[in-house]
């Protein structure tokens, strides 16, 4: 699937992708270092109620974080792997 948005639409767009994805319980996204990955994860926490802090694991490879309604998101960079 191709989307493309402005940064001023990135929340609806991560809106409208988690209702797409409905039922589905792994989203991958795939780009060149500096795309805005990380920045469109960030709104889908955003939507999704996280409050934690969200950066990019390109250190970590792994973030977890808590969902407004319990979920757990996990937000993996596998680029090294």
């Amino acid at each position: 699937m191709e989307v493309n948005f402005t940064l001023d639409q990135i929340k609806e767009a991560a809106s409208a992708l988690l209702a797409a994805a409905a039922g589905h319980s792994v989203l991958a996204f795939h780009g060149a270092m500096g795309a805005g990955k990380t920045t469109f994860i960030h709104a889908l926490c955003e939507v999704l109620g996280v409050q934690d802090s969200i950066s990019s694991p390109t250190f970590s490879i792994i973030n977890q974080y808590r969902a407004g309604q319990g979920q757990t998101v996990y937000h993996m960079d596998l680029y090294r792997i």
